[in-house]
């Protein structure tokens, strides 16, 4: 061994050898204290140069970051916490921090120590003031003076102690990459932007992308007048090999990307990609929020997938789920041997229902965790968006428990404030550190004030909350035997009542083609077993009718081509039923649906004023025109925007075809069909006025309105029409080429 300070001559002192592994010296002139500079020199026939870690004796984190995390928000807490490569004195090395507040002790594992506990415990990390411990263990463990000789993918966790006397392997909650599943031990990341000298490098057009979406104004108005075709994607399941292989986010993103441009959907939402353990959880148990999931690539790969969605202009929405966690052994749960991350009482912190636990919202050390995530994801990854997965979960403290299961709020209701105030934060941040990002609230309940501004007591500052109630009326109602429709016509129009309560997406999701519910083209009038053909008539119509409603629409993969089985995690989606003829139209039908969607004004940028707006001096956007027709299943509406040539919506749910139908309209003059989802094109019938066909209203009908279309309305079907202006005939909308 060897001793001495930078600026003088090293010494060389022979160590002991005590046992077969154990060797010891006792330096002196070390008495106050300090240790000076020293390395470990192995002779014999591999000769070495070794650094001790317990020669790097200052703290890893600084007051300042130990504040803000004790605090409950910590900006910098990805690079604060876990395991990161860095430089002390010279020696490159890793530096490991962890939160384990009741730990006795915490050993760092790997391959780079033969997994063995006794090589390399962490320090207690004390308050700077003579606070006491502060929940924080530290280690710089160093490999040598060059970046390469750090074992960069060693696999690693933390052997923990705990408060039980139980000693458990545990996860690196913070780390950024992990072992492909079913294994799953932390991975020292070769991929960490913040500490590498050579990060991804991110294409001038991800950077334009980025300096349009920090374009959008604060309140998000610029991005809520914008189309939005949301398509929903798992990917592993999305498109797999030749022989049922997981594809590389690299070999998927240049075939998403064709088929998103081909079909007019501008917003990818992916089902959750943070790390976790069992792909049948189709991503919402997660085990490490702060990596991507590693059965499809590394975190450049996925840096890649996203940076090519950019180049393409379409957005990236990612599901984040803060509400709860898996009870795998060896990740979150009772992480120090006792409740960490979640709450210590069951009736707060576990979900039987789900058998999960869920988070402690009030432990700030939790919070910050939580907080920092999607803040890492949207820095690291470029995510433009989030969707907040079970958020009726974290609002309510009953939620899913009976009676004497839940402990009411210090004010006796039912509301979790902590979690409230959570999410009211998360969407703070959200916005002040990257305007423009979108966040989403999947809420099932009647909370009023999800996408409400923070100045309002209940608004949680969402730009959009998913609209299930739609989902589930509107399925419900063509579930239905056609000659019960008429008893259910309210599940069509009683969101009329509601549609300007909140900023909405309309989902046709993932949940609703799983867990035995059957497909989209399953439900389609099913208790009336018609044939396969009336089904997709009907499904089109349904397509139609949500791209028409006011709020953004979002298709789960499958549905563009009418998959016949439900969704099944496990196998690509059934890409050769697309290629029959009759389905290759309907595909037709979605990709003409979606262009005229985001070609026409009044189908969109209207979406959140739809009975208008004194505040903004804005008009109503939509109208009924047919509300009452519930023999018929027939209802229409007119979508307006500003000077926008309005768009009229017509769906009729029945298997009747109506000649000569009279629907009155707020405006007369000359209305061209933009779609007929029974046109030719479409495998269709051919009935009603096909595509481009012009029709001119009359000064009488209908009364009570001021003029009236006369024409054919076919069988479960959807017409869209525009008002021409002064007759003239408008530019061609887009389409696919088939």
């Amino acid at each position: 061994g060897g001793a001495g300070d930078e600026e003088s001559e090293p010494i060389e002192v022979p160590m002991v050898r005590r046992c077969a592994w154990l060797y010891e010296v006792v330096l002196e002139g070390c008495g106050d204290g300090t240790l000076p500079p020293y390395s470990v020199v192995v002779s014999g026939p591999r000769p070495a140069m070794l650094f001790d870690a317990y020669a790097f004796t200052q703290p890893l984190v600084s007051d300042a970051d130990l504040a803000a995390l004790q605090a409950g928000f910590c900006p910098r807490i990805a690079d604060v916490m876990g395991c990161h490569c860095s430089s002390l004195r010279g020696v490159f090395g890793l530096r490991f921090v962890v939160w384990a507040p009741r730990a006795r002790l915490v050993a760092v594992v790997g391959d780079f120590n033969g997994w063995d506990g006794r090589a390399h415990p962490m320090r207690r990390r004390c308050a700077s003031d003579g606070g006491g411990f502060t929940g924080l263990w530290e280690l710089f463990l160093p490999f040598g003076p060059c970046r390469e000789d750090v074992p960069f993918g060693s696999k690693y966790m933390l052997r923990i102690s705990g408060a039980d006397g139980v000693d458990r392997l545990k996860i690196d909650p913070f780390a950024q990459e992990f072992e492909v599943p079913p294994r799953h031990a932390s991975v020292v990341s070769a991929h960490d932007d913040a500490f590498s000298p050579s990060p991804f490098a991110w294409s001038a057009a991800d950077a334009a992308w980025l300096r349009r979406r920090r374009g959008e104004d604060s309140a998000g108005t610029a991005q809520r007048r914008r189309p939005m075709a949301i398509y929903e994607v798992h990917l592993p399941s999305w498109r797999r090999g030749g022989n049922g292989d997981i594809l590389n986010y690299r070999e998927l993103a240049p075939m998403l990307v064709e088929h998103m441009k081909a079909l007019h959907f501008n917003f990818l939402e992916l089902l959750p990609l943070a790390q976790h353990p069992f792909d049948g959880s189709w991503g919402y148990q997660v085990t490490g929020h702060y990596a991507a999931y590693s059965l499809l690539g590394s975190p450049d790969d996925l840096k890649f997938f996203i940076d090519s969605m950019h180049q393409a202009d379409i957005g990236v929405i990612m599901d984040f789920v803060p509400a709860h966690f898996c009870k795998d052994e060896w990740a979150l749960i009772d992480f120090d041997g006792s409740a960490t991350f979640e709450y210590e009482d069951p009736r707060e912190g576990e979900h039987a229902e789900w058998g999960t636990r869920v988070f402690n919202f009030k432990c700030n050390e939790v919070r910050a965790y939580l907080l920092g995530a999607p803040l890492f994801w949207i820095e690291r990854y470029h995510i433009d968006g989030l969707r907040v997965d079970a958020v009726s979960a974290m609002l309510y403290r009953n939620f899913g428990r009976k009676d004497g299961e839940w402990i009411p709020n210090e004010h006796g209701g039912d509301s979790c404030l902590e979690a409230v105030s959570l999410l009211r934060e998360l969407n703070r941040r959200v916005k002040e550190a990257f305007p423009g990002v979108i966040m989403c609230a999947e809420e099932s309940t009647s909370w009023s004030g999800v996408t409400a501004g923070l100045d309002e007591p209940s608004g949680l500052g969402f730009d959009f909350k998913w609209d299930l109630g739609w989902m589930n009326d509107s399925l419900s109602y063509l579930a239905a035997p056609f000659r019960e429709r008429p008893d259910k016509h309210e599940k069509l129009t009683f969101r009329g009542l509601y549609m300007q309560h909140e900023k909405w997406v309309l989902p046709l999701s993932h949940d609703e083609v799983v867990s035995g519910k059957g497909s989209l083209v399953d439900k389609m009038s099913y208790l009336d077993f018609p044939d396969f053909y009336d089904k997709l008539q009907l499904l089109k119509a349904l397509y139609g009718f949500q791209v028409g409603s006011p709020g953004r629409p979002l298709l789960f993969m499958g549905g563009e081509i009418a998959q016949g089985r439900e969704w099944n995690y496990s196998q690509s989606i059934d890409w050769h039923e697309g290629e029959e003829e009759l389905r290759s139209k309907f595909c037709t039908w979605v990709s003409d649906l979606f262009g005229v969607y985001q070609h026409h004004l009044p189908l969109h940028a209207g979406d959140d004023e739809p009975h208008g707006s004194e505040a903004a001096s804005l008009p109503r956007s939509f109208e009924w025109t047919e509300v009452d027709n519930r023999s018929a299943c027939v209802i229409a509406f007119v979508r307006h925007w500003e000077k926008e040539q309005p768009v009229l919506v017509v769906c009729n749910f029945s298997p009747s075809d109506y000649d000569g139908y009279a629907l009155g309209v707020p405006l007369a003059g000359t209305w061209r069909v933009l779609l007929n989802s029974d046109d030719w094109r479409y495998g269709g019938r051919g009935r009603g006025p096909g595509n481009h066909v012009r029709l001119q209203t009359t000064p009488d009908g209908r009364f009570g309105w001021p003029a009236c279309l006369w024409f054919d309305v076919p069988a479960h079907s959807c017409i869209l029409m525009v008002l021409e202006e002064d007759g003239e005939k408008q530019g061609e909308d887009p389409k696919a080429s088939g």
